[in-house]
């Protein structure tokens, strides 16, 4: 993680780099005892998506549901979500330093969604794509069912697919991509506009741009207004989700004791962070806020919140290029249990406060040490507690005594993810002072209901799209595990998220899933027909896509220059639309030797895997392969954070790959004692 530097308003921060004790490790104790210790990939992502605009028609379906549901603002997303924009809908997705937006009927299925991953598929629709900077250890695809876009430049981009999904095209406004399909790549370059056409024999033609349309225009408004955030950027990171809002519906502040310190411009009296929205629950993260204002995201994951001379302000600590991504920064009180009001009926209730400035988040989902230095050193000035899984016995916390500021729902209202504002329970302090301290994990068990909002009819895409299959230079990671194959483990652990290795236990015997994810082949192979991609005219520019090809770790972006003429006939080039304006992008910084030494290792990760999906190795399943190449993906990741924790210039040594064992036939059946006889 690259920190920005210190404000002078802000102590020292002392980060303790030491080795976690054996205990640190072991996990949090929960409700049925000890988390499993973490293992190599259990932490999950610093980042998330959000789901910052939507207009018209527009549906979700999470990633381990059965249904989908009407999508709504602030909605975090991640690996394995899917999304429908119906006629005449858009919706947009944040994601820092990229944003995704969707014309009507269009589906987005989000493919992965990492640190160094944004993978989409795009079976149907239109989809615009802004990257506003590219790091060297980030990769952005749009598989297309005839086609895999990777995007190689910091710029604005869309992609078309047909209805039918035989014709996949890619404008490129600005920026430079490369298309592989079919066995061969070609580059696009800014101003032109690429046409795959055909599945079992393809063919493709570069053209110029024409004049943006009416979605092109909607999506550069909506690019402005976000270039309009100025003084949040001076307090938070560009790549935070959300960010741009903050200063049309709030207000900024410097605090002698909190530092920068934001305060909402419009609520509703007695009101208190974490109060107007409801819960979901999230698997990798267990229960997630989401919040109903049009400023509800980046208050909630990210900064802790105080009660500053009578308002609460939240305090967004100290910047840093790559937030981490919290469920929410809360701490939980009560359970089924807690009855002290009648109106929380036999299920009990829970309660919940934020965090204040200075006080440390334990994940209640399990993770690395160092994991929770991460996702503690913006806003504690001792990392140190962060070897620690748990809080200490008897921690106080300053906004448990706000008065006012503990929120507290009957469980079936919390679990059942139903608005928390109608349902708010008044508890007397005395109550809220002998009540058990549960801490950021909540004690309650999911249900079906907690996935996503209740229960209402949504528009669906066409059954067609769910079987459309797809193309992409990498194998997608393993698919989810539906929510129903995983309840008997949550209850079993009283609601504890459950780790990478107990979801890997529970995959080879989950039912099959009623949204099953449509099937993705590499576009590195050539085309089931063994046809390669065809260029429609001469002198178009095509190169083989040897799946053995290595790849070498991309440099940090030059200054741009003049995009290279393509080898096509003379056009007219219509006059170039007027790019937007925009805030200046803050370029990471310079790669360490740390840095060179994982993007290198990285990169050979990469071609190794390109080349076991467009071949795989004998023996190996296609799940199994995706199984072992996201556990490889996660170990290099978690590697690199340690070697960097450690203060280490380069990356320790890799284990050789390992080669996948051939299946065993099962041994023949001994005769039995009659055929024997015979």
């Amino acid at each position: 993680m690259r920190v920005a530097r210190l404000p002078s308003w802000l102590a020292v921060v002392v980060i303790g780099y030491t080795v976690a004790s054996a205990s640190a490790c072991a996990g949090s104790t929960g409700p049925e005892g000890p988390a499993p210790a973490p293992q190599a990939g259990d932490d999950p992502p610093d980042r998330v998506g959000r789901l910052s605009y939507i207009q018209g028609p527009v549906s979700f379906l999470a990633a381990s549901a059965d249904s989908w549901s009407v999508a709504e603002p602030n909605r975090p997303v991640t690996t394995g979500d899917r999304l429908w924009a119906d006629s005449n809908a858009r919706l947009e997705v944040d994601v820092g330093s990229t944003t995704l937006r969707a014309a009507g009927l269009t589906e987005i299925d989000i493919v992965r969604l990492t640190d160094h991953w944004v993978q989409v598929r795009i079976p149907q629709g239109t989809l615009n794509q802004r990257l506003r900077v590219l790091a060297p250890d980030m990769d952005y695809e749009i598989d297309a069912p005839n086609a895999a876009v990777s995007l190689t430049g910091a710029g604005e981009y869309r992609v078309d697919v047909s209805p039918d999904g035989s014709t996949t095209t890619i404008a490129v406004w600005s920026g430079r991509a490369a298309v592989t399909a079919a066995g061969s790549s070609f580059p696009v370059e800014a101003g032109q506009v690429a046409t795959i056409r055909g599945d079992s024999t393809l063919t493709y033609d570069l053209t110029d741009t024409g004049q943006p349309d009416d979605f092109d225009r909607w999506a550069r408004d909506r690019d402005a207004r976000a270039d309009q955030a100025g003084a949040a950027l001076r307090y938070v990171s560009q790549d935070t989700p959300g960010v741009e809002d903050l200063d049309s519906y709030g207000q900024w502040d410097v605090d002698a004791d909190y530092g920068p310190v934001w305060y909402p411009t419009v609520v509703e009296v007695g009101w208190a962070p974490y109060r107007q929205g409801h819960w979901v629950w999230i698997g990798r993260w267990g229960w997630t806020w989401v919040d109903e204002a049009p400023w509800g995201f980046a208050p909630y994951h990210y900064g802790r919140w105080a009660f500053v001379r009578g308002r609460w302000g939240w305090c967004p600590g100290r910047r840093i290029v790559q937030p981490v991504f919290a469920p929410a920064l809360v701490i939980f009180v009560g359970g089924p249990t807690w009855r002290p009001r009648p109106e929380f009926g036999p299920g009990g209730g829970v309660a919940w406060f934020p965090l204040a400035p200075g006080e440390p988040y334990y994940p209640p989902y399990t993770t690395t040490v160092e994991y929770r230095r991460r996702i503690n050193v913006t806003y504690v000035t001792n990392i140190a507690v962060a070897d620690r899984t748990a809080p200490a016995p008897g921690a106080r916390y300053r906004n448990r005594d706000v008065s006012g500021g503990v929120t507290a729902v009957p469980v079936g209202v919390f679990a059942g993810a139903q608005p928390v504002r109608r349902s708010v329970v008044t508890v007397a302090a005395s109550d809220l002072a002998r009540a058990r301290v549960a801490g950021p994990g909540a004690p309650v068990v999911p249900t079906a209901a907690s996935l996503g909002v209740p229960a209402r009819r949504a528009p669906a895409p066409p059954t067609r799209l769910a079987t459309r299959g797809s193309v992409a230079t990498h194998a997608p990671p393993p698919a989810p595990v539906p929510f129903t194959a995983q309840r008997g483990r949550l209850e079993a652990n009283g609601g504890r998220p459950l780790t990478r290795a107990e979801l890997s236990a529970l995959r080879p015997t989950a039912p099959a899933a009623r949204m099953p994810a449509a099937p993705i082949r590499s576009a590195v192979a050539p085309a089931p027909s063994g046809r390669t991609l065809t260029p429609a005219r001469p002198r178009l520019p095509i190169t083989p896509e040897p799946a053995s090809r290595v790849f070498a770790p991309r440099a940090p972006a030059p200054a741009p220059t003049a995009p290279a003429p393509a080898a096509r006939a003379p056009a007219a080039r219509p006059p170039a639309p007027t790019a937007p304006a925009q805030r200046t992008p803050v370029q990471p910084p310079q790669p360490t030797s740390l840095d060179r030494s994982y993007q290198a290792e990285r990169a050979t990760e990469e071609a190794r895997h390109r080349q076991e999906f467009a071949k795989p190795p004998a023996g190996e399943s296609s799940s199994a392969l995706s199984q072992r190449q996201e556990a490889e993906h996660q170990q290099l990741d978690q590697q690199y954070q340690r070697a960097r924790a450690a203060g280490k210039s380069t990356m320790p040594a890799q284990p050789a790959p390992r080669t996948p064992k051939p299946a065993e036939k099962a041994p023949a059946k001994a005769p039995t004692r009659e055929r024997q006889k015979q």
